[in-house]
């Protein structure tokens, strides 16, 4: 009696039981995830099917696909103008903090011995932070690259920012004696 459910099965992808009803769908002919195990990526769809049907995706959260198939296109003032604080932080992501503070699109919120914060203040009370942050090694031509870390915007100082990324309170992270 089972057999033909067995076979189909055996022959699906996904499948979403419900009560009354159970969705079951195709495999997909391409799954790009990233390290977390997300739907991401950067080049074009996430999810491919055998029909076309395609889904993009950025760690996770699905995305128009015009943003993948024309990230060299996006401006700053698009990223402004996206009123889903969720796409506008993926959109961002794409466009590269350090271009968004280098282009003169974020306020210098901070400055302190761990770095630089940065911060954005959008419509609706959304707000965006980064911090600045100088590498302690030297690259092999002696200069030092700066990386810029999104940040949790209620960080009040480019050392809580930093802090945060290690998982720790402004306090432990100053506790710390020795930079790695």
């Amino acid at each position: 009696l089972l057999d033909g459910l067995c076979r189909a099965l055996t022959n699906s992808g996904w499948i979403v039981p419900f009560e009354r009803v159970c969705w079951v769908m195709a495999t997909p002919t391409v799954v790009n995830t990233e390290r977390m195990n997300r739907l991401h990526s950067r080049d074009g769809p996430a999810l491919v099917f055998d029909d076309g049907w395609t889904l993009y995706a950025w760690k996770g959260i699905r995305i128009p696909d015009r943003i993948i198939r024309e990230a060299d296109t996006i401006s700053a003032e698009d990223i402004a103008r996206q009123w889903d604080p969720i796409i506008r932080r993926c959109m961002l992501e794409i466009f590269t903090p350090e271009r968004f503070v280098r282009e003169g699109h974020a306020e210098r919120a901070g400055v302190d011995e761990s770095g630089i914060l940065w911060r954005k203040r959008w419509f609706e009370g959304d707000m965006w932070a980064a911090v600045e942050v100088i590498n302690g090694t030297p690259e092999p031509d002696g200069s030092f690259k700066h990386y810029y870390l999104q940040v949790p915007p209620a960080v009040r100082t480019p050392c809580e920012a930093v802090a945060w990324t290690y998982g720790l309170t402004e306090r432990e992270y100053l506790a710390l004696r020795q930079r790695t």
